[in-house]
């Protein structure tokens, strides 16, 4: 199923297995709760905790996310070692240690109000189907700060959004990907939700407070 990205510059279980045969078991217990800083929300869905678990996971060591999950996934969806994949591997190698980010209800809002927007339109995109951008948007759910948001289509299972955004494929500046892996933001918000042209879409809302 193909995976479209579009963006804007300004998206449980402790022994839980991803598809393609990668396993966050390879981890310790104690990581993989330190990363799942959505467990105890109650109106995120177990892919879109996964979600945040898996960038967490990515964000306290590049290292290991790229040989345990970053690879694994390449070789198992037959990916091309493009430029965006080695720039990936790249940035992977040189993240660690990074605070987690964690979710807030507002951009949990935010996210499920676009992707339920572009879902039942069939839209792409920042802006709402009404015209409003999506710093708007964000900040009629948040206060006015420095926000950024992820889009991503064709799946709905946490990986194949996380990894999708991260390799960033055909976007210039890899702004999902610094999205995720940067040390801008504090907080985020996950929605994935059906598409009516692309099956499903994910929205990732960030913010720095």
């Amino acid at each position: 199923m193909k995976f479209t990205t579009i963006l804007l510059s300004a998206f449980a279980s402790l022994m839980i297995s991803v598809g393609n045969g990668q396993d966050l078991s390879l981890w310790s217990k104690d990581t993989l709760d330190m990363a799942n800083t959505a467990a105890l929300v109650t109106t995120m869905t177990p892919d879109e905790k996964k979600a945040v678990q898996l960038i967490n996971l990515a964000r306290l060591n590049g290292k290991s996310f790229l040989i345990r999950v970053a690879m694994p996934y390449v070789k198992a969806n037959d990916k091309d070692d493009d430029e965006f994949v080695e720039g990936l591997y790249t940035d992977l190698r040189n993240t660690k240690a990074l605070h987690l980010l964690k979710p807030l209800d507002a951009l949990n809002k935010s996210a499920t109000h676009h992707a339920h927007d572009m879902g039942t339109k069939g839209g792409f995109g920042h802006d709402s189907s009404d015209g409003t951008p999506h710093t708007v948007r964000i900040h009629r759910f948040h206060k006015p700060v420095t926000v950024a948001e992820n889009c991503a289509y064709g799946y709905n299972d946490a990986l194949s959004n996380v990894m999708e955004m991260l390799i960033d494929e055909g976007v210039t500046e890899r702004t999902h990907r610094h999205n995720i892996l940067g040390k801008t933001f504090h907080h985020i918000g996950v929605s994935i939700k059906p598409h009516k042209n692309m099956d499903f879409n994910c929205v990732i809302d960030f913010s720095v407070e």
